[in-house]
Parts: C-alpha cells; structure tokens; sequence
C-alpha cells in the first residue's frame, strides 16, 4: 500500500494541525512504580485542547501548559537519583494507543524548580527552573529525542539528580517538534506540563544558573526554525536554553531543615479507597439503621459528583467504579439491608502494572521497532492487496474471513479490540479480534463471539466511547430498531441491558433513530436523530425518554426574531469534532452545525447544491454521512446514489472545498467512509476500495490516489484499527432496482420518518449476496 510510505506524505500529514498527532504529560514512574494517571500532575482544564502545543510560547503556560498555575491535590514522593519515567500520550485517557506523530520530530528537555509546596497554586511561571536533561538527534541512531520515545510507548526516562537539597519541586518535561519550524512563519511546537514532587533527599545544593520560564527560549534562536527535512547530515542541532545542570555545581549549600526530610503537603488522604486523577473515595461513615444507610448512600453519591468534576483529560475510570460501589450501598439501602457500608474490594481496580525494563530513553533498534531500514522516520513503503493479502508479508491475516458482515457494514469498538456487524437479517454479530491477529503464520476464521437477533431491521448502532473489554461497565453499545426503543447492548449480556424511548407525540409510536453518536465531553450522553429532531439521552436513566429535544427546524417565531434557519428531514447522520461542534445531515440533503458539544445553539445550515457539474460533481439523493477530518476543519459528506463524496472547509472558508470522485455508490444503501489521518478511505458497489490522499489539500475535482480490489460485491464499510496497522473491509448488499424507489422512499421518508416498508414485490426483485464478509488486512 501506498499509505505512509514517503517523506512527502509525511510532510503533508505534518501540514495539518490536527489534535490526533499532538500529545500531553499525562502520568509518571518513580523507580517503575506508577502514581496514577493524571496524579500529581497539572494539566489542561481544557479537555478538547490537552494535547495542543503552548501557543505563544511566551505566554506563561509555557511554564507547566494550560492550566499549570493551578496546583493539583496530591504530591508524590522520590527519593534523589531515582528513575523518573514521564508517559506521554496522544489520547489523554488512554483510550487509544499512540504518543506523538512521527511527523513531529524533535529535541527533550527536562527542568526543575524548587518551591515552598508543590500543591501551591501561582508558583509555575517565573525564576527559579534549572535543566537536567536534554537530547536532540542522535547520529548514531539516526533518531530524535522524541523519535524515541515514539519509540518507547510515549515513554522518556531520566535519573533525578542526587546532590539537591531535599523538599518540594515541580518537574517539568519539554518536547519541541519541529516539523513546521521551517514554515514562514516558522511555527515550533512545544509540549510541556509539571509533576508534583516532594524530593527526598540529604543533599543540600541548590542549582545555579537558574532561568525563568517563559523567557529561557530566544524565539529568533536558529534551533526555532531548524529544517528537521532537509538539513546536512551529521545532523548538528544549535543548543538552546540553559546548560544542564550537574551534582556539584550548587549556586550554594543550605540547612537541611527538619521540614525538608519529610512530607506534610499532597499526602494520599487517609480512608481513600478508590482514586481517580488528584480525588480520592473517602470511606462512607458506618450505619446501622434505614436512616444511617441512606444519610452514607448521599455521601457516596456528594463524592461522585466530585470526582467527575475534577476528572480532567484523563478521564473516569476510578469514578465509574466507585459509582457502581454507591450503586450497590443504594440497593442494599433498599432491600433492607442496614448494616454497613459494604466493603469497596469488588469495585477497588486492580493495582496498575510497573514499568517494563523498557522504560529508558535509548535508541530502540531496527527489530524494536519493526523498521528494518534503520531510518524511523519513514514507515516502510507497501503494496496494494490485489487479494486478500499479497505476497511479501511475513506477518499477517491472510483472509481473515468473518463469517458475515451483511448490508449495513461493520463498526470497530474505541479500544480496537471488536468489531460489531449488522447484518440484512436483523442481527447485531460481535467479533473479538484474537491477541495473536499479526503474528499468526495462517489465516484464521474468527466466529462471532454474542449474537443479538431484533424483531426489526435496525437503523442505527454506536459504541460507548469509553467502551473496553477489560470492564463489562463499559463494554456497552446502542443500537435503534425500527418501531421499537433504543437499546443499551452488551456483547457479555444476551439480554438488554437498558432502553430509552423516543415516542411521536401525535402517533404514540415509538420513533427509529436513523443516526447515534456519543458526546465527546460526556460519555453518558448520546444523540439520536430522526425526523425534523435531534434528541439528547442520558443513558443511566433506563426506560425514560429524551432529556432534551432539540427541533432541527425553527419555529416561525425564531426566524421571525432573527434564528438561524434550520435543516429539514430525517438527521440520518451525525459527527461531533474536536471542538465540540455537532455536524448533522439529512436525508433531504440539509447539513447542520451546533455548537457547545450539541448543547448550544445553532451555528448555521446549508443545503446541498443539487444536479451534477463538471467542477463539482455534485449530487445524490439524501446524506448517508457526515464525517469530520482530524484537525476539525473540514467536514466529509458523503450521499447515497452518488459517485463521489463532498468536502467542506467549514472552519475556514465555509464552502465547498473538494468533490473526491470515483467512488461508486448508486444505490440507497448506507456506503461509509473514513478518515485515517489525511486521508478518505472509502468502498464501492464494484467491491474496490478508494484513497484520496491529503484531504484538505486540494480545491475542486479530486481522483482517487490508488485503489484496491477488497471483495467481489459492494464494500459498504472500511475501517481502520486505530493502530494504523489493521484495516476491516465489509462486503456484501441487497440488490434492489434503484430506479424504482429513490424518489418515492425519499417523500415517504420526509413524511412518516422512516422509509417505506418493504412490499412483497420489492422482495422478489431482492438477491441476497452470498459472499457477504468482514476481511481483516494486515497493512
């Protein structure tokens, strides 16, 4: 395949700002030992935006990043010269793997600076930091600091030093990418964030040579506009910033207090049970009456509420399990059961694992890394599967085969382990994808893992986003059948777990969703869109309908009072981005944008042009997607009946930027696409999959930039493990005469809010495909 396989590609990866190839200082080891994820740790109270780069640089969040003159609860302790191992990830939650780009190559550095207590809010920016430890290119291994710790699973390891004198300290890792430094303007990169840290220590030096922060980067330094693409090699990289640090160049030697030797501030409170981030479960006061159990059952429910509001970038993972321990105080409150509190041991996770020998900032080998050419920078160049593998790969899935996937295409699961297909008989199919998928020497036919059979053809599905197979609370997804409730499913579960009802208010018939999402700022929240509405659920409230409806068409009197116009029909598609804006489309071809992560107000509708021309290319008969890219700016739509798919600068200029053409999609079937970095993956009704290379970057008509024959029938989805390195395609459709339905279900659709039934004709024109299948492609 050709996905990856230059350096130009590269540089046009680099080229858009996208928050998928940023990253963020999200947790630490001291000797190997974890402190918790986001413990002690300052980070952006700006979730969306916690991996962007320090923008100025001479702001003072260059000091500790957004955020980081707000001192965070806990302080964890080291001792002089331990191993400090700071993690770095793309996603902060850890929900998908991946650290940083490998377009964003750079030097490290790491700086410290001594303060009265750690915990201490307005201490970050100013005088005081002093540096022990850079790195830039490394010739030897033709590496870059921060190439390496790609490397190394986000990881950059460092000994703290061992003559400081002891007592509290913020640390704080620095990494440069300069991928874009020789732009005009040149635009450097830098990640920065501070570790809480109490040093315990019998040293008494306190570093000289100390600087402030902002203010240590000269911004016209030439390491700010180094060319990292087409520099001389040797590489030799100006150093910038002050000289590191080195046990026995003390400004001075101090007193060892007493309060020096031991720590009093950011200690672990006592009784916490369960901790999430910086917050902790204190134990629920004992109770031996109806009155005692339910005053402990509050309690439990008060400390919830704060620990998902404190939860941060790195998510609520520790909340949702002590949730479910105050679930459980609850229902022994109401099944008479007095005495207590039970004890939290059920609910308390696991302790997280030490850090691998791994761990250390040193040059990973080709073998480490899977790049035999010794040159990390550049992915190796692949071949595009004319079959279900081509020759060459030692390690892969050579057919992997499911056993059906069905007309209305597959759905992988955030955590990359599932992949759920819904098939043309109303089944919702689960596969579970075996640790061994890359290394097995054979194909392998994997067999469904549950099977949920509906009554009713089922319109819509959607993974929880925090959705894992090492924790059944979450393993969950949505799924809305025709005429009945939406359902909350569980591939651990045969029965529902859970259901919510949209019901029409003239009819009293349950409504279809044709289109799911999940929020991205709150993963207890979803939208359901169907005719002229988008609502808004709350999926622990089983049984209930709607929290909010929001009319996608205004009333007159909105317009009246100067509303923006709405959009009209079924919301048969929905996508949130980035920044929190909620695109929807419809089936009568309207596409809408609402701000506040879908909360707010509406921030404009269009209509899709309709007819063809030779500059667009436009048309099609209803919106079976809306897709963001990666950076947010520009929204994918793709159309049903249509041989290509439109692309808008919706942040930018607020039209329509592209017509990526040749894909084959005549027929009223849902046909996904993709987005994999800068690039729009996408199949066809002829089974081959499309690729068109640097969305964004292109104005007008845009021809595939290379194909590959996938199945023998259409290819309604393509999708990408978040890894980069396994794609799924689905095959197979029913046949209809498209001719015949595509403007009569259209105004039936905009009428009742669903399609028309199927008639006893329309069953007799329908074939069914017998080579519907789910292949899994080692890329």
């Amino acid at each position: 395949m050709q996905l990856w396989n230059s350096k130009t590609l590269l540089l046009a990866a680099a080229a858009l700002d996208a928050a998928t190839a940023h990253t963020t200082f999200t947790n630490f080891f001291v000797d190997k030992a974890p402190q918790g994820d986001g413990t002690c740790v300052r980070m952006s109270n700006i979730i969306n935006k916690a991996t962007d780069p320090i923008r100025p640089p001479t702001s003072q969040d260059m000091a500790c990043g957004v955020n980081g003159e707000k001192g965070v609860a806990r302080v964890c302790p080291a001792n002089a010269g331990s191993s400090f191992t700071f993690n770095f990830r793309d996603w902060p939650d850890g929900s998908q793997p991946g650290s940083l780009d490998k377009s964003h190559m750079g030097p490290c550095a790491v700086y410290m600076k001594k303060v009265d207590n750690s915990a201490a809010d307005n201490n970050a920016a100013g005088p005081g930091w002093f540096k022990i430890f850079e790195e830039d290119y490394d010739n030897a291994s033709g590496q870059w600091c921060t190439s390496k710790i790609m490397a190394n699973d986000g990881k950059l390891s460092i000994n703290l030093p061992t003559d400081l004198a002891g007592g509290y300290y913020l640390v704080r890792p620095e990494l440069l990418a300069l991928h874009q430094a020789d732009k005009t303007p040149a635009d450097p990169q830098f990640y920065v964030g501070c570790a809480q840290l109490f040093l315990q220590s019998s040293g008494s030096s306190v570093p000289k040579d100390t600087v402030s922060i902002p203010g240590h980067v000269n911004m016209q330094h030439p390491a700010m506009t180094f060319d990292i693409w087409n520099g001389p090699k040797p590489v030799s990289f100006p150093q910038f910033g002050p000289s590191i640090y080195k046990s026995g160049s003390s400004k001075r030697d101090i007193e060892t207090r007493a309060s020096q030797l031991k720590q009093t501030i950011g200690l672990k409170p006592d009784g916490c049970m369960i901790e999430n981030n910086n917050w902790c479960g204190i134990t629920l006061p004992s109770y031996s009456d109806e009155r005692g159990c339910y005053a402990s059952s509050q309690n439990c429910w008060d400390q919830s509420k704060k620990c998902y509001d404190s939860a941060g970038p790195v998510g609520s993972k520790g909340c949702k399990n002590w949730e479910s321990y105050c679930t459980s105080v609850l229902q022994a409150c109401k099944s008479g059961n007095f005495n207590g509190p039970p004890a939290p041991s059920s609910f308390t996770p696991s302790s997280p694992s030490r850090l691998a020998t791994g761990g250390s900032n040193t040059p990973s080998s080709p073998d480490d890394t899977g790049d035999q050419s010794g040159d990390s920078t550049k992915p190796k160049a692949e071949t595009p599967p004319t079959t279900p593998w081509s020759s060459g790969g030692d390690k892969s899935v050579k057919d992997g085969s499911i056993e059906t996937c069905g007309s209305n295409g597959g759905l992988k699961s955030p955590d990359g382990t599932s992949i759920l297909a819904s098939t043309a008989d109303n089944v919702l199919t689960t596969y579970i994808l075996p640790p061994d998928l890359l290394s097995s020497p054979s194909p392998q036919r994997l067999a469904p893992y549950s099977l949920h059979r509906n009554p009713e053809p089922v319109y819509a599905t959607a993974f929880h986003p925090s959705y894992t197979l090492q924790d059944t609370a979450t393993a969950l997804y949505i799924a809305s059948p025709r005429s009945l409730p939406i359902r909350l499913i569980s591939p651990f579960s045969p029965s529902i777990i859970a259901s919510y009802s949209l019901v029409s208010p003239t009819t009293e018939e349950y409504i279809a969703p044709h289109s799911l999402l999940f929020s991205r700022n709150n993963p207890n929240t979803f939208f359901a869109g169907s005719l002229n509405l988008i609502s808004t659920f709350d999926i622990h409230r089983n049984g209930e309908g709607p929290a909010e409806r929001m009319p996608t068409v205004p009333s007159k009197r909105s317009k009246v009072v100067g509303g923006i116009g709405g959009i009209k029909g079924i919301v048969s598609a929905l996508d949130m981005g980035l920044e929190g804006i909620l695109a929807a489309g419809t089936f009568s071809r309207w596409v809408g944008l609402f701000d506040g992560y879908g909360r707010g107000g509406s921030l404009g509708a269009f209509e899709l042009p309709q007819g063809a021309s030779s500059n667009r290319g436009l048309g099609g008969t209803g919106i079976s997607q809306v897709l963001w890219s990666a950076d947010g700016r520009y929204l994918c739509v793709a159309q049903r009946c249509s041989k290509g798919i439109g692309i808008w600068d919706v942040r930018g200029t607020g039209k329509q930027l592209a017509w990526m053409r040749g894909r084959d999609a005549q027929t009223n079937q849902r046909m996904g696409v993709e987005v994999m970095g800068n690039e729009l993956w996408a199949g066809g009704l002829d089974g081959v999959v499309k690729v068109w290379q640097g969305l964004g970057e292109k104005e007008g008509t845009v021809d595939p930039s290379w194909e590959f024959k996938a199945h023998d029938d259409a290819v309604p989805s393509t999708t990408w493990h978040y890894s980069g390195s396994v794609l799924a395609t689905c095959s197979g459709q029913q046949h209809f005469d498209a001719s015949k339905d595509t403007n009569e279900s259209h105004e039936y659709e905009v009428n009742h809010g669903s399609p028309p039934p199927l008639h006893s004709s329309d069953a007799q024109n329908k074939t069914h495909n017998t080579g519907d299948s789910l292949k899994i492609w080692a890329v």
